[in-house]
């Protein structure tokens, strides 16, 4: 006779009962959320390493997109204005029968174009302002913007009248197709001309057939000054008086078309009041002007040149300390604001290699600021 053997239940921790029930090993479970994890972290960081790859694709173009979008702006009959927001906004002017709804609808056209994304608008009513922020998918800022009704532009427009004088340094170094283009301005500009150097007389006799008025570009110690830099020409702080004359004479004997000084550098020198003494001395006995172009915030030369009688000025924007064309357009519509405020105003610009967007943009925005009611005029026009 054959006795059943008994049932019993199989221990829960059994791991053939749990094997049996369907179950997995916990440490085949931990390596499937550990795969999951890596898996979700990989894919985490190749978004990031895409999206850092596509911003710093898209920001070297930023600026060339910025100028395509207020030239389609532009050619679409909004106004822009000389007026400069406190956040570096463009400001426009549109038809005052446009409203804030037509203006959205339009700008999310130009938005299709361009493939951008309205980031921010605000609707200032209280002012009829409407600011919006423009942007790429990533995203980047391309351009903030305020519009206004045309008829409050106008009459902003109409304010922003003065006289400008530009002065373009450091001529001497380079002779080529960038100081030829220069010279071909019809407009009046003041040419800067270092003594001393290959092409200096040759660029100061074109820049007087050409209609143009010379200065000299007086190479003056700077604080870093190397000891080797403009060694004929250079006035030294402390230097002796008679040889600041000799070193100024020699220079007008060599650019006889110039008609007044400004410093090349100069932030040690400028500070010398003896030296700038010896200077203004020289200039008026020679019946010459002088232009302050303030490279340190502590020169002396504007105090020391007025109280001697020299006629005499100070630059007030440098335009082209960057070379990018939408920071020099900034620097000459702050030229502009200034012109209209005080009346006149100067720029100083540079030629050369590291230089050169600031012609075409004088080419572009010269007959804008012209046709608002800007006068372009030699310096020697302002310090009179």
């Amino acid at each position: 006779m054959e006795i059943d053997e008994p049932v019993t239940p199989r221990n829960r921790h059994d791991p053939v009962s749990q094997v049996n029930r369907g179950g997995q090993p916990w440490i085949l479970k931990l390596f499937f959320v550990l795969l999951v994890l890596g898996a979700l972290g990989f894919i985490v960081r190749q978004t990031a390493r895409s999206w850092m790859q596509t911003r710093q694709n898209v920001e070297p173009n930023i600026p060339r997109l910025r100028a395509e979008l207020v030239a389609e702006l532009e050619s679409m009959g909004f106004v822009r204005s000389l007026r400069i927001e406190e956040d570096g906004s463009t400001r426009f002017g549109h038809p005052p029968t446009m409203t804030s709804d037509d203006l959205i609808l339009l700008l999310r056209r130009i938005m299709q174009r361009f493939d951008l994304v309205m980031t921010a608008a605000v609707n200032y009513e209280e002012r009829g302002d409407l600011y919006v922020e423009l942007s790429t998918h990533e995203p980047v800022v391309v351009g903030r913007f305020v519009f206004a009704p045309l008829v409050e532009e106008a009459v902003l427009a109409e304010g922003f009248v003065g006289r400008i004088g530009i002065i373009i340094d450091d001529f001497g170094y380079i002779r080529n197709r960038l100081t030829a283009n220069f010279m071909a301005l019809q407009e009046q500009i003041t040419f800067a001309i270092l003594p001393g150097h290959r092409y200096s007389q040759i660029l100061a006799d074109e820049a007087d057939q050409a209609g143009h008025e010379v200065i000299i570009h007086m190479p003056m110690e700077p604080e870093d000054y190397n000891g080797r830099d403009e060694e004929e020409y250079i006035l030294l702080y402390g230097m002796d008086k008679a040889e600041v004359i000799a070193r100024i004479r020699r220079a007008f004997q060599s650019l006889p078309q110039a008609v007044g000084m400004n410093n090349h550098e100069g932030s040690l020198a400028t500070l010398d009041t003896v030296l700038l003494a010896a200077i203004a001395h020289e200039l008026n006995d020679r019946e010459k002007y002088f232009i302050d172009s303030y490279t340190t915030p502590g020169t002396r030369a504007l105090e020391i040149m007025k109280k001697a009688g020299v006629p005499s000025l100070g630059r007030h924007v440098f335009l082209d300390n960057v070379d990018d064309p939408d920071y020099i357009r900034e620097q000459l519509a702050l030229l502009a604001a200034k012109a209209e405020s005080d009346g006149a105003a100067i720029g100083i610009g540079h030629v050369g290699s590291s230089h050169l967007n600031t012609l075409a943009v004088l080419v572009e925005e010269i007959p804008r600021l012209m046709d608002r009611g800007f006068e372009f005029v030699f310096v020697s026009e302002l310090v009179k």
